[in-house]
This record gives structure tokens, sequence and C-alpha cells, in this order.
């Protein structure tokens, strides 16, 4: 047995002869079987009933007709011309409606009616209404409606009053969306809007992380309305959460128009908070930029600071910190903070800038500087609206001994030297004998004389090549290796050493005597190691300078056992450095500059 589908598009329109109003009306429906495929050719019996009220209201009109469908499944007919069984069409008033057409079909041309549809008359003829006009007995039952544009316009009823309808395009048909009357191509609704655009949207307001957003909206156009309903939209943000866009329910424009998007909540951090809108058919996504509060705090505790490292009197600080607790940080951004210390001067506690905590948290101060005396030291913090003062104690500078030996040192490579203190400083006992900047990177060894001859690049060598000259004379250093300047900013000491300047070499030889007699006073006693005589050789300051000779520019070897050459950081020009050195006929601590090439031995000064 065959199922048949009446098709739900129908289209009624009015035939206007003359000035009269028409009693009659075009019908068109489409008929198909179950498989969808349209039902051609067939006689098909037909029973239409106008339906008052609601879709099971009374009839107020029946007629029956027999017509055939054609090669395209299509059956036409009129309105007001059949069988009549009910009624009188002429006489309904369709002021009055709403009213419903039933369509009931028998497939085999007869009478037995087993498919039944029914569609509202959402629009009227301007002529019927006119007619309905023309015989009304009363001022209060007359319904104003204009003529229309063009042939085959029509009003519809929108439940308030009647909207008129413009034809629509050849081959288009007549359905229902958003709940109204629309022409459409295939069948099909159209998207109530064409485009949304979010790229150019106009946004209002500032959000700002951890803070209630208020007076926040986004503006977003779109093109193409229909003039239909939406239901709005809420949508809740990624990127940065904690946020929600409404659109409340309302009209497209029917055109070029704007949907207005209030942003609430409060957003959980800063960044980018996104929102995927889908209204009206077409989806698009907005970014809006979260900032950073200005940084706020509830309180800022300076006296129970945790103060790390240690302040002395006249010494440079160093690893000096102190980290201040606080509450109620709103999350926000500060621009740091450097204070000046009061009572004991010459110091500085640098904040770098950075953000608060969303909550508690704490700053980290590093303190700089040389303090000019021992006593408290006082630095006035304020810092996200708050203030307080800081207060580090700053002890009596201990006193180095300024003679005799002091700790042993040991550098990258393992090696272990003696030191020695001689007034103010204190001095490696020992030439130095690292293959290593203390940072690990390896010093090449250059044995070859024309690449020793042409490096402007650190180096090392053993006095002729031979290691065993190593343990008592240590290493032989071109200047490019002991110069922060030429190295990369290295250091061949140990950490907390460093290569003498020319002026720290100055302080030992002023504090020896003077350079006529310091050299004596550096030079190890007897002719074990000096060539004879050694002339005036004490080694009061227990240096015990010996002499490990040097490398010459060429790359050979000179005077071991005659001289002892020690570089300084300290650069004469481009070519030549400062040195000092000690010879084995007098007791002088010569100073003079010689060619960066050569390779002297080293000693290392503290920090």
């Amino acid at each position: 047995m065959k199922h048949y589908l009446l098709a739900l598009v129908t289209f009624l329109c009015t035939t206007i002869a003359l000035a009269q109003a028409p009693n009659k009306m075009s019908f068109q429906t489409v008929v198909r079987n179950s498989l969808g495929k349209l039902v051609v050719n067939k006689s098909i019996g037909v029973r239409l009933s106008i339906l008052k009220t609601s879709s099971t209201g009374t009839a107020v009109y029946v007629e029956t007709h027999s017509k055939t469908s054609n090669v395209n499944g299509l059956l036409t007919l009129e309105v007001g011309t059949g069988t009549v069984t009910t009624g009188t069409f002429a006489t309904i008033n369709w002021a009055q409606g709403p009213y419903f057409l039933k369509t009931e079909m028998d497939v085999n041309g007869g009478t037995n009616y087993t498919i039944t549809g029914v569609t509202e008359f959402v629009s009227v003829p301007y002529a019927k209404m006119s007619d309905n006009a023309n015989n009304a007995t009363t001022a209060n039952s007359v319904k104003t409606v204009a003529n229309g544009a063009n042939v085959g316009d029509m009003n519809y009823w929108n439940g308030t009053t009647w909207v008129p309808l413009n034809k629509g395009a050849q081959g288009q048909f007549l359905i229902f969306c958003d709940g109204k009357p629309t022409w459409a191509n295939n069948g099909v609704c159209p998207d109530p809007i064409a485009t949304l655009d979010c790229s150019t949207a106009s946004h209002n307001g500032t959000l700002t992380a951890y803070t209630d957003a208020s007076g926040v909206t986004s503006v977003i156009p779109y093109t193409g309305g229909n003039g239909g309903t939406h239901n709005g939209q809420v949508v809740t943000s990624t990127g940065v959460s904690g946020l929600t866009a409404t659109l409340p329910t309302g009209t497209f424009a029917n055109g070029n128009g704007s949907l207005t998007y209030t942003i609430t909540g409060t957003p959980a951090t800063s960044g980018t908070a996104s929102f995927t809108l889908n209204i009206g058919g077409k989806t698009c996504v907005i970014n809006r930029n979260v900032v950073l509060p200005v940084g706020a705090l509830g309180t800022l505790d300076c006296a129970n600071a945790t103060n790390n490292g240690t302040l002395n009197a006249t010494t440079t600080a160093s690893g000096v910190t102190s980290v201040i607790s606080y509450t109620g940080g709103n999350g926000g951004t500060h621009n740091g903070q450097v204070v000046t210390s009061a009572g004991i001067t010459g110091l500085t506690a640098t904040l770098q800038a950075g953000t608060f905590a969303n909550g508690n948290g704490s700053l980290t101060y590093t303190i700089t500087g040389t303090p000019s005396a021992s006593g408290i030291a006082s630095f006035a913090l304020n810092i996200g609206g708050k203030t307080c003062t800081l207060s580090r104690t700053v002890a009596i500078a201990p006193q180095n001994p300024t003679s005799g030996y002091g700790s042993n040192i040991t550098d990258v490579d393992g090696n272990s030297y003696k030191t020695v203190y001689i007034g103010t400083q204190q001095w490696m006992g020992e030439n130095l004998k690292t293959s290593k900047y203390n940072d690990g990177t390896t010093i090449p060894n250059i044995t070859d004389n024309t690449q020793w001859s042409n490096l402007t690049t650190g180096a090392w060598a053993y006095y002729n090549n031979d290691a065993a000259n190593n343990a008592k004379y240590g290493k032989l250093y071109n200047w490019y290796a002991v110069s922060p300047t030429t190295n990369g900013n290295k250091n061949v000491c140990p950490t907390g050493w460093h290569v003498p300047t020319d002026a720290e070499w100055t302080v030992l030889t002023d504090y020896l005597g003077g350079e006529s007699v310091a050299g004596g006073k550096l030079k190890e006693v007897g002719t074990t190691n000096w060539y004879t005589p050694n002339t005036d050789a004490t080694n009061t300051s227990l240096f015990t300078g010996l002499p490990g000779g040097y490398r010459s520019s060429l790359g050979t070897y000179y005077y071991i056992g005659g001289y002892g050459n020690w570089w300084s950081s300290t650069e004469y020009n481009t070519n030549l450095a400062w040195y000092r050195y000690l010879g084995n006929g007098n007791g002088i601590a010569n100073r003079d500059f010689y060619n960066k090439y050569f390779g002297f031995s080293v000693r290392c000064l503290r920090d």
C-alpha cells in the first residue's frame, strides 16, 4: 500500500476583476509519496475547509474538487469555485480571523480522504480586505489596509496588526520563517542576518583583572537582517575566564544593524578574554583585553622582614637582601622602587618592577653600596600605597691582619694556593696554575710559536712547554687571558679574587716602602730557585716571588731563574699593558708596560 504526503507549500492569491472584490483564491500544492517522489498525472479528490479561530475550529466554508496533478506533481485549483457543501465563500469576514485552510486528499480520485493538512491564512488579499471594509456597517468594524505597490503584494496578521508583505521573485516559495511568511529560494529559510562582523566591533569600558566588570559592552555590526526575532545569547569567556557576554532577546533590523553584548563578571587574570558568538546563523569571536589593575596593598610589614646577608662598615655590600611581606595585594603592577639609606649613608635598597600577588605575598629589596660607618641604616619604603621603614644593622668591618698567612684557596681546576696578608690586601702566595676561567671555560694551551705570536685571545703555556715547571712556577698567560675586557668578561682567578690592577700593585709596593726596596721584601730568599746573587731578598712580606721567566711575543722563552714577571689587568695602550717584575740583581719592584702577546705569571688579589 502506498502512502502519500501533502507538500507543505501552499500558494494563495486572488484574481481581481474590475472593481469588485474577488470570490475565489488560487491554490497550489505538491503531492509526494513516502519516498519523496512526486505523484504526477494522477486524478486526486480534494476537500477544502476554511476553519475559524484555530486549526481545529468550526468550518465556516467547505467545498470539494476533483483535479489531476501535472507532470511536476503540482495540483492547482481555485478556492471558492468547488462544489460547496457548507457556507458561502463570499460572505466570509476575513477581518474577524484568524482563519485556517484544512486540506484533505484522496489520491485515488474519490472521497476517501486520507491525507490531511492545516495551514493558517496569514496573508489576505488587499481586494478581499477592501471588500470586507466596504461591507462594514459600523466605523469600529473598519480595518484600514494600505494598497499594495505591486500586483502580488499581500498583508499578514502579526497578532496585533496587518503587515504588508511585498511580492516574491519568480520561482520563490512562500514559507514560514520565525513565525511569519517569508519568500525563500528552494523552500529554505534564509539566515536571519547575512554577516556578523566581530573584527569591527566597538568596545566600551575597560576590563581589569580581579575586578568586577562594570559598564563594559561590545557592539557587533551585522548586515542583511530580515527583521526577525532572536532569543539572545549568553557566552562565557575563554582565555581569561570569569566573564560572561550577554545579548538580551530582541529583533534584527530589516537590513543592517548591530547587537550590543553586555560583559559582566570578574576576570581571573590579565590577558585576552574571547567570546564565541553564534547568533542569526552566523558566528564570530570577539576578543577583549584584560589589563592588570594599578598595584595596591592592604598592609606592608617591615618589622618582620627576612634579612639576608651581612652589612659591614666601609665594605661593599654583596648578596644582601631584605624580604618584606604584605597582605591584600590586588594583583596589580608596580614600578619598583629605589631607596637610599638614612642614618648610615652609602647604601641603596632596590625593588625591581613587577606584579603584586592577588592576596598575600612578599617583595625582595636588594641592598647595594658601601656603608659609611657602623650603626643602623634605614630605608623608607613606599609601595602599593603603603609605607614602612626597613632597618638594617651595619656591623663594624672585620679587621684583616696586616701580615701572615691566610686560609688557602682553590681554583676551578682544584689547585690549592697559600694566601698572605700584606697591609690592607690579601694576595695569593703562589703563581696561578689554572687552565680554565672560573666559570669552567677552558683557556687554550698554545705550544706553537707562530700561533702564539698571532693571538689576540686568551692563552697559556708552561715555560719551555715543559709541564714540570707548573708545580713550582705556575703557568705563563698572555694579557688577553687576564683582562675581562678581552676575554668576554671572564675571570682567570678563583671566585672572590681577581687579577690586580696597576693601582693595586702600587698599593702593595707603597706599603712595603716603595718600589726601590719592595722587591727584596717580595722575593723568595736564597738561590735555590733564583740565580745568584739574588740581591736584597728577605721575603718579609711572605709573597715568595719566584723567577718564572717569560714567553716573548715570538713564542720563545727567556730568563727562568733570573726574572719574575706578573701582569696587571690595566691597559697602557692598544698594544701594551702594565706589569711588575723582580730581578736577581737588585731589590727593586719594577713597574713597566710590555707587549700584550707576552706570557707572564699571574698573582690574584682578594676582592
